[in-house]
């Protein structure tokens, strides 16, 4: 079965290349007739708020799609066709791609989203209508949640629930913990609150620096990511770094954090707490979409009881009780195996059949 995955990949950076990636790949060793079509240009830079779209030092990749170029997307149009898939998988994640999927994937050929958010979690034109027209037209749509498995039937007949897996690429990275706190300047009463990805309104760092105001004063937050909203964050308990961590320093930060906290006001999923999975690191994360999937209560973290600075207080008090007892650090590795890429391309192949 010949299957194309149509994907940012490296060198493009961010969660949705680096999902991609390991995607293809994992795909790859199940059906060796697997192709990835990579962009050439992903957004228009009056889009993007960040200072570049590309891992450190790389250059453009030679892709076949471009963002938004309607000039190229006939030629793309054309080249798909000439491959004759048998199907296109699509990385569906924002409506800003919609015209150039529509007009670049070749009517009559079966048709896969592999989707991350239907809509966007902030304010985009026409978003409900690009993505319809977008999603509307898929033979299958494969989602991580079960309130995205709700939503995803007002556009597709068939919704397949799959989960979104662990990012363990990033394991042999960084810094060792006590290296890595001592660059950071934690000391070792610290208790190190890991807040990590790029930083954006709903993602609720001024909710953690709130709670954190109010918890002992052994607590720190320590946070890595490029400020994309217009607040300027401070905190005399915050040490954060307002730039992109490339890949080989992320294990840097996850190893020197004790508790891993996702305070998002709302959310479909996230890549990052399945990061804080590999690195078996206890999980603090709110009611919203399906940021619980990645806890379970108690045992590998706890879900706050509402979208408060208070209740995220409360919940980073319980889990503080988890740190560095051997039945914590159990239960997230078992957490951890149970969401592997070869299991998630095995039932996204199952949905092609």
């Amino acid at each position: 079965m010949k299957i194309l995955l149509l994907s940012p990949l490296p060198p493009f950076r961010g969660g949705i290349a680096q999902f991609g990636s390991r995607l293809l790949h994992s795909m790859k060793k199940l059906n060796s007739d697997t192709e990835g079509i990579n962009f050439s240009k992903l957004y228009p830079p009056v889009l993007f708020p960040g200072k570049t779209q590309l891992e450190q030092g790389s250059t453009a990749p030679d892709g076949i799609l471009h963002g938004y170029n309607p000039l190229a997307w006939p030629k793309a149009a054309a080249r798909i066709k000439e491959m004759q898939p048998d199907w296109i998988i699509t990385q569906w994640w924002h409506p800003f791609f919609a015209p150039c999927f529509n007009f670049t994937i070749p009517a009559n050929f079966r048709t896969a989203a592999v989707c991350h958010n239907l809509l966007p979690h902030e304010s985009f034109p026409f978003a409900k209508a690009l993505a319809r027209s977008f999603l509307s037209r898929q033979n299958v749509l494969a989602v991580h949640t079960a309130q995205a498995a709700e939503e995803a039937k007002r556009f597709s007949g068939r919704t397949v629930k799959l989960f979104h897996p662990v990012y363990d690429q990033y394991n042999l990275t960084g810094l060792a913990r006590n290296e890595a706190r001592r660059k950071l300047g934690l000391n070792e009463n610290q208790t190190a609150l890991l807040f990590f990805g790029l930083v954006r309104e709903y993602k609720g760092l001024d909710l953690l620096i709130e709670a954190c105001s109010s918890l002992p004063e052994e607590y720190r937050i320590i946070a890595a990511g490029e400020n994309y909203t217009s607040r300027n964050y401070a905190s005399p308990r915050l040490l954060w770094e307002n730039r992109f961590i490339p890949d080989s320093q992320v294990g840097t930060w996850f190893n020197a954090s004790d508790i891993v906290v996702l305070p998002y006001r709302s959310a479909t999923q996230s890549g990052i707490a399945k990061i804080a999975l590999s690195f078996r690191k206890p999980l603090v994360v709110t009611p919203v979409g399906g940021l619980p999937d990645s806890v379970e209560q108690g045992l590998t973290g706890w879900v706050s009881k509402d979208t408060s600075s208070k209740s995220l207080a409360e919940a980073i008090l319980q889990c503080k009780n988890l740190i560095d007892k051997p039945e914590t650090a159990r239960a997230i590795a078992a957490k951890a195996a149970s969401l592997s890429w070869g299991k998630y391309a095995e039932k996204l192949l199952e949905a092609l059949e």
